[in-house]
């Protein structure tokens, strides 16, 4: 004599219920998440115009807009008060440009820095280097740990500077 399938199912449905019912239901609402990528770009540029003519230029590689920021990878920016400022990666929020990884900027006076990490204030004209730099003027050399350089005023601030100057020949 064995043991029937309808005693098999029975004690079946018996531990399932059993096991069901150790488990709290919990009543969780459904995120609301929306899509924010406004538009990606590969190998981009743009230029930026106004009446007077070319304000700047912007070449990168990839470059995707979400949330009103538009984030850049390989990114070269050519401005009226900037000859070049060139990094890895960088966003754009508002007026500035936040500049990440093998930051290079060279100003249309020959200035040329080195650096991580940069921000650059498309509306005031100012190049804030937030991390250590190197700076190359002329023939000299120039160390330190952070920089402030105004471009409509020509001058520069830095901290912890250890620099070398040549004489312009």
């Amino acid at each position: 004599m064995g043991i029937r399938v309808e005693w098999i199912a029975i004690a079946m449905i018996i531990i399932m219920l059993s096991v069901s019912f150790l488990f709290e239901a919990k009543h969780r609402e459904a995120k609301n998440s929306t899509f924010k990528k406004e538009f990606d770009v590969y190998n981009s540029v743009t230029i930026e115009v106004d009446q007077e003519g070319i304000k700047n230029k912007l070449f990168s590689k990839y470059g995707v807009k979400e949330s009103g920021v538009l984030t850049l990878t390989q990114m070269t920016y050519i401005g009226n008060s900037v000859e070049k400022l060139q990094s890895s990666q960088g966003r754009f929020v508002g007026n500035k440009i936040y500049l990440d990884y093998n930051v290079t900027a060279l100003q249309n006076n020959g200035y040329y820095y080195e650096s991580d990490h940069a921000i650059y204030d498309q509306q005031t004209q100012l190049l804030y280097v937030t991390s250590p730099f190197v700076g190359y003027v002329n023939n000299s050399v120039i160390k330190g740990s952070n920089l402030e350089y105004n471009r409509q005023e020509a001058v520069a601030k830095a901290h912890k500077i250890n620099a070398t100057f040549y004489p312009k020949k």
